[in-house]
Order: C-alpha cells, then sequence, then structure tokens
C-alpha cells in the first residue's frame, strides 16, 4: 500500500522519531518543547500521562521487576537453554521496565569516547546533560528509613570489607564504594518513567504527534535522503513521508530497522535479498552487554520477619544497594564490576524470599552481533550476546565472586542468608565453567551503531548521530555508545537523547 499516510489527521512532521524508550522520548520532548512538529513512533501502547488510571499496576511499580510488555528477544544461554533478552515494549521504553537506578558511571569512559573522534561526549560537556536528565526524571536519593534490612546489612557488611560507603552516585568522578543508588520513583514506590518525564509536558502542546501500536518496517531514501518511514499498523503496510527521520529503537531494535533499510554489511544483505542502501559493515556488529554470574541462597526466617515488619509501614524495595568493586585486572579506572544485590518473593521457598547477588563486569572485552534471517518485520533478528568470548572477561568475574562470598559470610549478613541455590564450584577450572555455563546479563546492551569517524570502518553514525554516507537519518539510543560506560544505561541513554536533541536544535548536523 505504498504512498498511504497512515491516519489522515497526522500532519506533516518536522521530525520523526522511531521509538519511544528512554533517548526517544527525551528526543522527541526536547525537540517538540523547542516548537519543533514531531511524530513519534513507538510498537508498544501509550497509556497516558503520569496521572492517566490506565498504567497497568505492574509498570508502576517499583519495588520489582515487571515481565510484561516484553519484545521477547532472546539469545544463547548455558545448557542449551535460550537466555531471555528483555526489553520493554510500550511508551517509555526499558524506562517502564527497569529498576529505576539512576547511575551516570564514571567520567573516563565518556572521556575515551571523545578521544576516539566523538567530540562533545566527554565528561565535562555530558556533566549538565545528566544533570538535566536527573532533574527531569525527579532522581533522588534513598532516605535513612527507607532502606530496608537486607540491604542495611549489604552495607554494613561492605563497610566491614573495607569498602567506602558512597553517598552520591551522581558523580561522574567516583570511586569504588558501596552505598544506595539513586532512583526515578516516588516515595511511594511509584516508577517514573521517560514517557512521564519528556512527554508530559509537550503532550497538550501542538508540537507532538505520537502514533503507537506501530511497528516500523523500514525506511526509504532517494539518491541517499531519507523519504518516509514504512509502517505495520494493524497488520496493513502503510508510508509517512518524513524530512528527518530520529532512529531510537534500541540496541536490538535500531540495527533492525537499517537493515531492513538496506543498510548494513552487504553480504548480509544480499544473503536475504534486501537490496543495498549503503554498505556499513558495523551495524549490527560491536553489541556487547555486561555479563554477571549470579549466587543464590534461600532467605532465612529472620529475613521474612524483618521484612514484614518493615513493610508493615513503608515502601519494601526489592533493590537498592550497588556496590562499585575494583578487581586487580581494571587496569587505571576506580572500578570495574558492579555487585548489586536483590531479593525478590519465591513461594516455593519455606520462607518465601530469595536472595540474589550478581557480580556484573563492567567493561567486557567480548562483542557479539546481531543479524536478521529475515526482512519481515516481524520476525527477530538473531541475536549472540558474545559473552565471555574473550576469556580475559573471566578473570575479573571470578574475582567478584570471591569477593561476593566473603561479604555473604559477613556477620552482618548472617542472620539473613540460608542455604545456597547457586554457587559455583571450589576448584578453580570448575569455576571457570560453572561462571561459562550459568551466565546472565544486567539488560544492558549496546554498541550495534556505534559513533565514530569516517575513518572508522565499523563506525555507523557520526558523533551527532547523523548516519555516515546518508542525509536526514540520525541514530540516538544506546545503539550508538562505542563502549558501555561503568554504570547502567538507562540514565546514559537518556543523555544520549539530550546530546543529539541539542546537536539537531543548534544545526550540529
Amino acid at each position: 500500500m505504498e504512498g498511504i499516510i497512515l491516519i489522515k489527521t497526522i500532519r506533516n512532521a518536522d521530525v520523526v522519531v522511531i521509538g519511544g524508550g528512554s533517548a526517544g522520548c527525551t528526543i522527541a520532548g526536547r525537540l517538540a518543547a523547542a516548537g519543533r512538529q514531531v511524530l513519534l513512533i513507538e510498537a508498544g501502547p501509550d497509556y497516558g500521562s503520569r496521572t492517566s488510571p490506565d498504567w497497568p499496576a505492574d509498570l508502576l511499580n517499583a519495588r520489582t521487576l515487571p515481565t510484561s510488555h516484553d519484545w521477547g528477544y532472546t539469545g544463547p544461554g548455558s545448557a542449551g537453554q535460550p537466555l531471555a533478552l528483555d526489553r520493554c515494549r510500550v511508551i517509555g521504553g526499558c524506562s517502564s521496565h527497569n529498576g529505576t537506578t539512576q547511575n551516570v558511571g564514571w567520567a573516563g569512559d565518556y572521556d575515551q569516547w571523545a578521544a576516539q573522534g566523538c567530540p562533545g561526549w566527554d565528561a565535562a560537556s555530558l556533566a549538565p546533560l545528566f544533570e538535566s536528565a536527573l532533574d527531569r526524571y525527579w532522581a533522588r536519593h534513598y532516605l535513612p528509613d527507607e532502606i530496608q534490612p537486607f540491604h542495611q546489612a549489604v552495607l554494613g557488611a561492605a563497610s566491614a570489607q573495607g569498602l567506602p560507603l558512597v553517598s552520591d552516585f551522581h558523580l561522574l568522578a567516583g570511586g569504588a564504594g558501596a552505598g544506595c543508588a539513586p532512583i526515578n520513583s516516588s516515595l511511594e514506590g511509584v516508577r517514573l518513567n521517560a514517557a512521564f518525564a519528556y512527554l508530559d509536558p509537550v503532550r497538550d502542546s501542538g508540537h507532538l504527534q505520537m502514533q503507537c501500536d506501530t511497528l516500523v518496517e523500514r525506511i526509504s531514501f532517494k539518491d541517499g535522503i531519507a523519504q518516509a518511514v514504512h509502517i505495520i499498523h494493524q497488520g496493513v503496510e502503510q508510508r509517512i513521508p518524513a524530512k528527518l527521520i530520529v532512529l531510537c529503537a534500541g540496541a536490538y531494535g535500531s540495527p533492525e530497522i537499517l537493515l531492513r533499510s538496506g543498510i548494513g554489511p552487504k553480504e548480509h544483505l544480499a544473503d536475504l535479498q534486501i537490496p543495498v542502501t549503503l554498505d556499513l559493515p558495523g551495524v549490527g556488529h560491536n553489541l556487547h552487554d555486561q555479563p554477571t554470574a549470579n549466587l543464590e541462597y534461600e532467605g532465612t526466617q529472620a529475613l521474612a520477619e524483618a521484612l514484614t515488619a518493615f513493610e508493615a509501614d513503608r515502601v519494601l524495595m526489592e533493590e537498592q544497594t550497588i556496590i562499585k568493586l575494583r578487581s586487580p585486572y581494571a587496569g587505571s579506572a576506580p572500578y570495574d564490576l558492579h555487585v548489586f544485590p536483590w531479593i525478590e518473593r519465591d513461594p516455593s521457598l519455606e520462607q518465601g524470599w530469595r536472595c540474589v547477588f550478581p557480580v556484573g563486569l563492567l567493561r567486557p572485552k567480548s562483542r557479539g552481533h546481531l543479524q536478521l534471517t529475515s526482512s519481515d518485520a516481524n520476525v527477530a533478528a538473531t541475536i549472540d550476546t558474545g559473552f565471555f568470548a574473550d576469556s580475559d572477561d573471566i578473570p575479573p568475574i571470578l574475582f567478584g565472586i570471591q569477593w561476593t562470598q566473603e561479604l555473604i559470610r559477613s556477620p552482618a549478613m548472617a542472620a539473613f542468608i540460608g542455604a545456597p541455590l547457586a554457587i559455583p564450584p571450589q576448584q578453580q577450572t570448575e569455576r571457570i565453567e560453572w561462571v561459562r555455563n550459568n551466565h546472565r546479563h544486567y539488560w544492558h546492551p549496546v554498541g550495534t551503531c556505534r559513533m565514530g569517524p569516517s575513518s572508522d570502518p565499523y563506525a555507523v553514525v557520526e558523533y551527532t548521530g547523523k548516519v555516515h554516507g546518508l542525509e536526514g537519518l540520525h541514530v540516538a539510543d544506546a545503539s550508538v555508545f562505542p563502549e558501555v560506560p561503568r554504570g547502567t544505561t538507562a540514565l546514559p541513554s537518556a543523555v544520549v537523547g539530550e546530546r543529539i536533541a541539542r546537536f539537531l536544535l543548534n544545526g550540529v548536523c
């Protein structure tokens, strides 16, 4: 149905933003607030503003991690079982799905982005954008009486092991230590997502149009200039003309759309019989996430009783603390591991609680890739996370496991930790295999459309987000990260939106 406009009430937009996640909401909101006519296309539903009664309870409940509205991506896991690669399909994207942690990471990682040919991405330049995003997200620190007993014990145990207690995770220059990470959650435990933060102020401005429950099939071009977005809505393929397109579909979705648009490695496109718009070898490559090894234990009766007493008059958050840990393999960096304990309800266990201690490697050397198996937008890509493809990623995690087991044996934790449910063997060789066969991930995929200069044959976009060799198309989400920063990625993704929105508004594109 080439040439058909989706809805006749859609006015010509100055900018079409594809994807309403952490970066997409930021871009759309900032451009609309500046007076640009913006059309935001999102694959999932929109439940309205923060005050709408239509939002599903699980997406608002910051106490636990939601599992609904998932895209259903999977990758290779352990024992031949697929590993769920959770991504949220709803307005707000993964900011509607996460643990509400707002972590800026380490300044040196962003300085490295700039040194690799991405001016304006150094820590000093990004610092005010982090502040802007933190303000929009209503990011706050936990009050002392909000720290529940399990996490109080974690902080006590970490301090006993010699780690300083961190009071402010907003410091880009911060080093190793343990503390409660800032959150985008209300005192009542309501998750505050990117749509609330950036779209609510412009929903009634007349500058923002939204088209949700709509799958983007591809982008079409003429003479190297983006012309239109091809969509699928209610099973019907349709076309929306576009002057400027900003692709914010995430580390999996953005390369999928580029590949279906004929932008990517020409050999891969030829295999799928997709006409080549532009041979860009880097599309879908450089995929990486932060691998974890999770230690798990039963919670004790003492833990259950302490949590019940706490929950009687306060909001019980399942995850609160983050430990920034430095292994002997960190080089000049102040830390290279996160230990981020949480508890979860488990009715199969006698006391109803499971204690989980993930050890996450923040700067993995391993790389994976994403490839299409079909040009059909309804067929998910094949994702190879590449976890532990580089064996250098294993020793830091082994160090973190040993350190975490010492933490768990601390007197501060003793009353709460029961029988082990998932722990590595003692022998070193077997321990290495256990890590390889029982890995999880930190839900932070990045890098599949990485930024870099044109001299880098695997760079997909310029430092402005503009796709190399094409006009009228930008990418702005976690896919453009050259390397994952030493932290969680929700806030840096919003900062990508802040940064590229400013580039576009200032004509630096």
